[in-house]
């Protein structure tokens, strides 16, 4: 008899709540997508496995390694044999079934985008630590030649931040440069553009043409209840109990081009405003890239009579929010006409601190006073989703940083 306690990493006096923290961490570890080991499959089944015997007995009796002390063991050796048989068989297929629903959910992430943005991330950070590491080490040493010898001493500040990232080179040498492969290549990009089905539904992006192109899929949201949680006496936290959907909305071949030329505009955009332009405030190289990116998407859409995949993001509440925070950074700022120059102050840095911590507030504030159609399209939208906004559900949570930042993502990239 297997020691399914053992497979899991758990003592026999475990309770469900290690079992299934156990698992999760287990199921994580061995899952095929994620180790490449040959027999990881047979491992992610094996700790299923376990899991499933487990959680249907360690309410009763913990049993032990050996069969004579089971305590529920039938005395017929042949028919506990066959509970076993018939266990571990009812674990398999539900360990094939969890495997095929996270292989299932890890592919709808990787096609979401979301996967390859975050590794982008990840090498521009490591290349930016790259320049950090060089920046700490020699600083001391140009500081002693260039201006005077006591500079050295500046190496007891820069040397030990230095060694800390070089002990993260050392650790991640074989990968620093490519933590992980790409899910969009330009190839199954090109092959996810030019890859058509025939269907009978017509594109709502693009009047006249037929939905022979993969569909947008478009989710919403909706708060169902807040759970209020106390801790202790001093800690308390509230939890959102939603309730998500997906709409898949119909696109032809051609939207969906002009759709990924608009995200391609949208980037190189807002880089290049953020790199180049010759603006003193950050803040406002950035304003401008959005300003920019969201004139020439406009422009491409309204030149190929395309409607934008992102336009039920904008609502009532969506422009009065964009114009209080626009309104506070202007007040905050110093404007020069000629030649043209934008400067902050001091207080900018507590504006951008307001903005990411109390988007969520306005934007509540809004809902109280506008109703449901503070958050309303503005815009035409198909009846399906025009339904849900009526039944009460959002492009979105109001809650801290992701009031601001998820509508920012969703506008950029789809």
């Amino acid at each position: 008899m297997k020691d399914y306690y053992q497979i899991l990493r758990v003592r026999p006096d475990a309770s469900i709540d290690e079992i299934k923290q156990s698992y999760r961490l287990l199921a994580k570890e061995y899952h095929p997508d994620v180790n490449k080991s040959p027999d990881a499959q047979e491992k992610f089944c094996e700790i299923t496995e376990a899991y499933d015997y487990l959680i249907n007995h360690v309410k009763r009796p913990v049993f032990t390694r050996t069969y004579e002390s089971y305590p529920h063991a039938p005395q017929n050796n042949e028919a506990y044999e066959k509970f076993v048989n018939e266990a571990r068989e009812r674990a398999r297929r539900q360990a094939r079934m969890r495997y095929e629903k996270f292989k299932k959910q890890h592919e709808a992430f990787q096609e979401s985008g979301i996967n390859d943005i975050a590794l982008l991330f990840t090498m521009f950070m490591r290349l930016f630590s790259l320049f950090l590491f060089i920046f700490l080490c020699f600083t001391p040493i140009v500081l002693a030649f260039a201006i005077h010898w006591s500079g050295i001493l500046v190496l007891f500040l820069t040397w030990p931040f230095a060694f800390g990232i070089g002990w993260y080179y050392h650790d991640n040498r074989k990968n620093y440069f490519k933590p992980g492969e790409f899910y969009y290549s330009f190839s199954r990009i090109m092959n996810k553009i030019k890859s058509t089905h025939p269907s009978a539904e017509k594109c709502f992006y693009c009047p006249g043409k037929t939905a022979n192109s993969s569909p947008y899929k478009l989710e919403l949201l909706k708060l169902q209840d807040i759970k209020l949680n106390k801790d202790s006496n001093i800690l308390r936290s509230a939890n959102y109990v939603t309730r998500s959907i997906s709409i898949f909305v119909p696109r032809s071949q051609k939207a969906l081009v002009i759709h990924t030329l608009t995200v391609l505009i949208k980037v190189l955009c807002i880089t290049g405003c953020l790199v180049f332009l010759n603006f003193p405030s950050l803040v406002w190289r950035l304003i401008a890239g959005f300003a920019g990116a969201a004139f020439l998407s406009g422009i491409l859409l309204t030149a190929f009579s395309t409607r934008s995949n992102i336009s039920y993001l904008y609502n009532t509440g969506f422009f009065i929010r964009i114009s209080i925070w626009l309104t506070a950074i202007c007040l905050a700022s110093r404007f020069n006409i000629d030649p043209l120059r934008i400067y902050t102050t001091d207080a900018i840095h507590f504006i951008i601190a307001v903005i990411l911590m109390c988007d969520c507030l306005v934007m509540q504030l809004i809902n109280v006073v506008l109703g449901k159609s503070a958050s309303y399209p503005v815009s035409y939208q198909p009846p399906e989703i025009i339904q849900k906004f009526n039944e009460g559900y959002r492009a979105y949570n109001d809650i801290p940083l992701i009031s601001i930042m998820y509508p920012v993502f969703k506008w950029i990239f789809g």
